[in-house]
């Protein structure tokens, strides 16, 4: 089974080899190997590696291909989002003491 690691290394060889979709899904592998880390939010690796797949994305000539990494980015953009936001909330709502014998 691949790492993180050799499958960034495979997507930047594809895209020296202008192998496009070899590119994408490499990088999407990558990306979802990493996961999103809903307890702390941080997803800084898995923002990078969408970062320069978007970056990789805008020397595409095609607009279908673009548009399909913008969805792509977007969704990726949404679930990091709403999970962060969802792990957040819940330990806040944690620290209330709701339920609990609280502090008074």
């Amino acid at each position: 089974m691949a790492t993180v690691d050799e499958y960034v290394r495979l997507a930047q060889e594809a895209q020296q080899d202008g192998a496009h979709v070899a590119v994408f899904i490499y990088y999407r592998t990558a990306i979802e190997r990493i996961g999103y880390d809903t307890r702390t939010g941080d997803n800084t690796g898995a923002l990078n590696l969408l970062l320069a797949s978007v970056k990789y994305a805008q020397n595409l000539k095609k607009e279908k291909d673009r548009k399909a990494v913008a969805q792509w980015s977007q969704e990726i953009v949404k679930r990091m989002s709403r999970s962060e936001l969802v792990e957040i909330i819940k330990q806040e709502i944690a620290k209330l003491g709701v339920g609990k014998n609280a502090a008074a």
